[in-house]
């Protein structure tokens, strides 16, 4: 059986391990099963999944773990990491991979299981990272896991499966057997764990005079002890969550909302002096299931009237509850098709499929009638290099004017990449959405370093980072040149602080890491963030 070796992280495992002996770091798990017990593994599916101890295949020694009987993606073998779970602690975690049925490559996934203090409180699930494995090949993973700083935290446990879908969705490729083996979980020396740059020029600083810089964050982040807050409060003057303000996260159950992820970012922001938005109130994604179902019969489709009130008594609860405290809203996130028109069903959006279009004017009317002094923001990705899809937005928005219907900004995501597009595209779509009356926001940015879905993983070279650190110095340029035009808005929010935080890590390719943003994975600054603070510190920038 042949070997392959896959790193899944961006967190240099490699030069950890070389100087491991350095440090004073804590073996949690080192399973190799030659003893002959499972080393506290135990299945996820409870009566229906099993494990069991093999030696007709196995990675080393005589023996590995056989995970079989999986009757839906989340079952897997499991552990417990601690009982006892310490903000910034960093956990390095590999093991060796098997299977030899389904499809010739398969991914699977790494993910954690949270306990709370309060028993009451639903565990949370969190998909770490995801990496490929090629069948009949042995295949090492490695990553690092940061735990949070969430003080109400208290056990969290690890387990391996297979991307999740919903169990109805389920086919016999994902509930193959898989073999595990060689197991080693290390908690990291104190002295390992990442520092932020303190004398470097602070981001925000150097563009105040055009616009603020904002970033995507999770409540995790935003523990003042930590280096990653130690981040965002030298360099950010906005903050937006990346997924703690989704509705799934807000509102679980009908009348039940949760607001505690959101209002530790949001605490953190008004302790700091910080601007807030908020992302999203109405998007096809995220949502929870009871949201679409009827009350009396779940097995049928909420009522068009029914969703309606939902719709409403959800946005307007959220704005009247930080009325004159959160100044800027994504109301509508993606409304648009990739193919022609609105985002209908077969897209995702059920809001289209009940509501009809129609769903987005109520939102902005809904959404000013809470707020009057709010920014309302209808939000899009791709906008910058898809000439049809810029054309519907502008006809869209050029539609709500006319109908009266309250729309402040167009928000341009900007999930972009080193070559794509090129930015007198850029300019034009800002030129464009403004002539209409309405400021454009950059909502979103980042810039892969990847150019295609299918391109293979690779490392962020010197060469790389050189021409990235490039396209960001020539972007911002237009930003502030816009700026002075009275063209874009008066912020400009980055997605993430540092590379490591990042939703393009495993995205859309599982397994590929990725190196979008202005700070590396140790919270180190890249050529990208001299590029727009300092050009003349990054020999080769024009």
């Amino acid at each position: 059986m042949k070997k392959t070796v896959f790193a899944a992280a961006v967190f240099f495992a490699v030069s950890f391990a070389l100087n491991a002996q350095s440090y004073n770091n804590i073996t949690i798990v080192d399973s190799n099963f030659e003893n002959g017990n499972m080393d506290g593994w135990a299945p996820r599916g409870d009566k229906q999944e099993k494990l069991e101890i093999v030696t007709d295949i196995k990675h080393g020694g005589a023996s590995s773990l056989h995970v079989f009987n999986r009757s839906y993606t989340w079952h897997g073998p499991i552990h417990s990491l601690t009982d006892n779970a310490v903000a910034d602690d960093i956990y390095s975690i590999s093991a060796w991979i098997y299977f030899k049925d389904g499809p010739a490559t398969g991914a699977f996934t790494f993910s954690v299981e949270k306990s709370f203090k309060d028993t009451k409180k639903d565990h949370t699930y969190q998909n770490v990272t995801s990496f490929q494995a090629k069948k009949g090949e042995w295949t090492e993973f490695k990553t690092e896991y940061t735990v949070g700083a969430d003080p109400t935290q208290a056990g969290i446990w690890m387990y391996f499966e297979l991307p999740y879908k919903e169990d109805n969705l389920v086919t016999p490729n994902d509930k193959i057997d898989f073999w595990i083996d060689d197991i080693k979980i290390v908690k990291l020396d104190p002295a390992l764990r990442p520092k932020a740059e303190v004398t470097i020029p602070n981001l925000s600083e150097k563009w105040q005079n055009y616009f603020d810089i904002g970033t995507a964050v999770s409540a995790d982040e935003v523990n003042f002890s930590s280096q990653q807050a130690q981040l965002l409060m030298k360099h950010f003057t906005v903050l937006v969550a990346g997924n703690d303000m989704k509705m799934e996260t807000v509102q679980p159950k009908e009348g039940a909302f949760d607001w505690a992820p959101a209002e530790r970012i949001i605490d953190f922001a008004e302790m700091t002096g910080m601007r807030l938005r908020w992302h999203p109130l109405v998007w096809h994604s995220q949502n929870p299931a009871w949201l679409f179902q009827d009350k009396a019969n779940p097995a049928r489709a909420v009522s068009k009237d029914a969703l309606n009130q939902r719709l409403k008594t959800y946005i307007q609860t959220i704005m009247r509850r930080y009325r004159n405290r959160i100044e800027s809203y994504d109301v509508v996130n993606e409304p648009l098709s990739d193919t022609a028109g609105l985002r209908k069903g077969s897209e995702g959006s059920k809001y289209y499929d009940i509501l009809g279009q129609e769903y987005i004017d109520n939102a902005f009317r809904w959404a000013r009638e809470a707020d009057p002094n709010a920014q309302l923001v209808i939000n899009e990705y791709g906008l910058e290099g898809d000439a049809r899809k810029r054309q519907e937005m502008y006809n869209l928005v050029k539609g709500m004017k006319e109908r009266k219907v309250p729309v402040d900004a167009v928000g341009l995501q900007m999930h972009i990449d080193i070559r794509t597009p090129s930015v007198q595209q850029i300019r034009e779509t800002i030129e464009l959405f403004a002539s209409l009356g309405v400021k454009v926001l950059i909502t979103e940015m980042d810039m892969s370093i990847y150019t295609g879905n299918s391109e293979a993983k690779k490392p962020a070279s010197a060469a790389i980072l050189l021409e990235q650190a490039q396209r960001y110095k020539d972007i911002f340029a237009v930003f502030r040149e816009q700026s002075q035009k009275g063209n874009l808005g008066d912020m400009v929010v980055i997605w993430g602080a540092s590379d490591n935080t990042s939703w393009k890590n495993d995205f859309p390719v599982p397994g590929r890491t990725d190196a979008p943003l202005l700070f590396d994975g140790r919270l180190q600054s890249k050529p990208a963030f001299w590029g727009l603070v300092d050009p003349s510190k990054v020999k080769g920038l024009k």
